[in-house]
């Protein structure tokens, strides 16, 4: 191998005062060329970033907010049993707590019963009303059914008695004719008796003869034997008009039983009348009674719904937060023990403080990045839901009065609230008071029928 020698160096062509030039007037190019790429550079991210600051609109000033449901036991009692702790996951419909449930058992128990008792009480009201039915209308229709036929006896009555009255009438009449006849037979007969003693003396003195006496002898009989007959007749008479008087005074009697029993008919069917309201009475206390099994059924369905409330579920899944309750523990009604924070994605969301001058551009519907400062390196979509009704000042407990001689102009913001357009928590790791910043995108919507149904804020 063969060495160069140590002047070798030195016998190394040096470069011309021309080749110099060329090098530094090539430098300054290339170095002219680099300030200027650099300045469209600077000049490009400028207008990007003014541009970008015209059209977006951002700010740290934004946190997770979510629904937070605080639990507490309907009814009072001692806890006998505790099922979940801090931080705990709990799905809907879980076991959170059990209160004692034997005093609350006892009251179902007794509602059982206080039923039982009050439907015996409306079946046997029921009873009653039928009964009083059927009997009211039985005594009722018997009591109408006896006045027509009492006043039919009544008037039967009467007829007899005009009837017995009549033949009184007819008889008198025939005995007043009979006594009437009395006087002539009478004389007739004196007269035939007169007529006889004539003729007796006459034929005893041979005056006349025998069949003349016999004549008057048979004139004088027949005249005593007219006059007994109508004697006989007459009392006979006198005896038809005596029974006429007593059959006439009995059916005169019996007008008057058969009037007094048809008022006694008519007071009855009265009676019977005004009976008729016991049903309407029997009806207003099985009503009543009704009524009361009515309230105990409601009175049991509450004390089983109490007795159900001894044993506190979740209401919703979530994570079990601030919990107060220790075993053995005695709660009052709708003392708040724990709450439950749901994570999905419904009771989830961001509210962020804008400022009133970056409100210009934003609009319900507009896409969000969201980005947590417990979450870094990841970016989540959302999208502007809705804007509150005003701004943090004007619902504080003091808001401000403007009209005060100390006015001070401050800047206001106003709350906006942006949904998650994802599907799921990330790992149930967005939790109610992170920290969040947003960047709204107000060149497009990506929520059109919320901007519809919401219009622009």
């Amino acid at each position: 191998m063969s060495h160069a020698p140590a002047n070798a160096v030195s016998r190394r062509p040096r470069p011309s005062v021309r080749s110099r030039a060329a090098v530094e007037k090539l430098t300054r190019w290339a170095g002219g060329i680099l300030l200027a790429a650099l300045l469209v550079l600077l000049a490009a991210g400028g207008f990007w970033w003014w541009r970008q600051s015209r059209i977006n609109v951002s700010t740290d000033n934004a946190y997770v907010v979510g629904n937070i449901t605080p639990i507490g036991a309907e009814v009072a009692g001692q806890v006998v049993a505790l099922y979940t702790d801090d931080n705990m996951v709990v799905r809907s419909g879980e076991p959170l707590a059990q209160l004692d449930p034997i005093p609350y058992q006892i009251a179902v128990d007794q509602a059982t019963a206080d039923l039982a008792q009050a439907k015996a009480d409306a079946l046997a009201a029921e009873t009653t009303v039928r009964l009083n039915t059927q009997n009211q209308a039985a005594v009722l229709q018997g009591a109408q059914a006896k006045v027509p036929e009492y006043e039919r006896l009544l008037q039967a009555a009467r007829l007899d008695v005009d009837s017995k009255r009549y033949l009184l009438e007819k008889d008198g009449q025939a005995l007043d004719a009979l006594r009437a006849q009395a006087p002539g037979l009478e004389a007739l007969l004196e007269n035939a008796r007169d007529y006889q003693q004539r003729f007796a003396r006459l034929a005893a003195a041979g005056a006349v003869s025998g069949q003349a006496f016999d004549d008057k002898q048979a004139a004088w009989r027949d005249a005593q034997a007219r006059l007994a007959a109508l004697r006989a007749n007459m009392a006979a008479a006198e005896r038809q008009v005596a029974a006429d008087k007593v059959s006439l005074n009995q059916a005169t009697v019996k007008v008057g039983q058969t009037q007094n029993q048809l008022e006694q008919v008519r007071a009855g069917l009265g009676q019977a009348q005004a009976t008729q309201l016991q049903p309407k009475v029997a009806e207003a206390a099985a009503l009543a009674q009704a009524n009361k099994v009515t309230q105990a059924e409601a009175k049991l369905r509450e004390a089983k719904l109490r007795l159900g409330y001894t044993l506190v579920r979740a209401p919703q899944a979530g994570i079990v937060s601030r919990r107060t309750i220790q075993l053995g523990q005695t709660l009052a009604a709708r003392q708040a023990f724990l709450s439950i924070v749901p994570l999905d994605f419904n009771n989830v969301w961001i509210v962020a403080n804008l400022r009133e001058e970056q409100m210009a551009g934003v609009q319900i519907g507009q896409p969000v990045r969201i980005r947590l400062d417990g979450i870094p390196g990841r970016e989540f979509g959302g999208y502007v839901e809705s804007v509150e009704g005003g701004t943090g000042a004007v619902f504080s407990l003091f808001p401000p009065d403007n009209a005060t001689g100390n006015f001070t102009r401050v800047v206001q913001r106003l709350p906006v609230r942006i949904r998650f357009t994802e599907k799921e928590n990330w790992q149930m790791r967005i939790r109610p008071g992170m920290s969040a910043r947003i960047t709204i995108d107000t060149t497009r919507l990506v929520r059109h029928e919320n901007q519809k149904a919401a219009g622009r804020w």
